[in-house]
């Protein structure tokens, strides 16, 4: 009786599993875009503390763009890195991300090439930056300020490239010299008559110290820090239209019936013999 029961929740299970893992599918304007979340990969690196943080692939928001696939994740990648002290490792706020993506040309286009748009908003406070990109090739801004981005990377190659790279915020420190007040110090000397003796001949000189007021100097530590929130990810093929089989044919019978009329209207003009 216990198996009875038993054999179908664990059917019921695997199969629930089954269905979990199976890839999806995003129809967009000229393309189909295939991928299984499943095999992606998310995460945080948070060096200073020394441990990563993983995004289940399957909280990320999955839909169709322009011509292509856009991933939302919403406020799971927001990165936060600000400088303490000198004794700060000076490590950044790393994010990365790894998901590959299959698209299929719809019928009468062809795939030419790729955009890949970073699509988020940032903070940096001197010294800090931030900065993002796919397999080495990206942007970074470290000067203050910040807002909202759309930073586009472009590949002239029909086949898809991997969505394979990082975003980073790191907080910098910048060492500057600033005056703190003044002190006063000795600047020199003077040669001048010994005051016992003063007007008396054959009064001697003494060397006498000149002081005078000097500014004074220390090293402070300009502490910077960086926020960087990438909110989505739009991954779309440029593409081109290409003539249907059917009409490359007709076309090509089109051209050769104009040119049999030309040739027969050409022979039609010849004199004869």
């Amino acid at each position: 009786m216990l198996v009875r029961h038993v054999l179908p929740v664990l059917a019921g299970l695997l199969l629930s599993q089954a269905a979990f893992a199976i890839p999806a599918s995003i129809d967009s304007t000229h393309v189909t875009v295939d991928f299984d979340p499943d095999t992606f990969t998310f995460g945080i690196d948070y060096y200073d503390w020394g441990w990563t943080n993983y995004l289940d692939p399957n909280s990320v928001g999955y839909s169709a763009s322009t011509n292509g696939v856009t991933l939302d994740f919403g406020s799971q990648i927001s990165l936060f890195d600000y400088a303490i002290n000198e004794s700060d490792p000076l490590l950044p706020v790393h994010a990365f991300f790894d998901a590959g993506f299959s698209f299929t040309a719809k019928p009468g286009q062809k795939i030419v090439g790729y955009t890949i748009d970073f699509i988020g908003s940032y903070n940096t406070e001197y010294p800090g930056g931030v900065g993002m990109g796919v397999d080495g090739v990206g942007w970074s801004s470290y000067s203050s300020g910040g807002g909202s981005f759309v930073q586009q990377l472009q590949y002239n190659d029909p086949i898809a490239p991997a969505l394979r790279g990082s975003a980073e915020a790191q907080g910098s420190i910048d060492w500057t010299e600033v005056q703190v007040g003044t002190e006063i110090v000795q600047v020199g000397t003077d040669w001048q008559e010994d005051p016992f003796c003063v007007g008396q001949p054959d009064c001697p000189l003494i060397e006498v110290p000149i002081y005078g007021e000097v500014p004074v100097y220390m090293w402070q530590a300009d502490l910077g820090g960086a926020d960087l929130y990438l909110q989505r990810i739009s991954f779309n093929a440029i593409t081109t239209p290409v003539p249907e089989p059917t009409t490359t044919a007709l076309l090509l019978a089109g051209g050769g019936l104009v040119g049999w009329a030309r040739r027969r209207k050409a022979r039609a003009g010849e004199p004869r013999s």
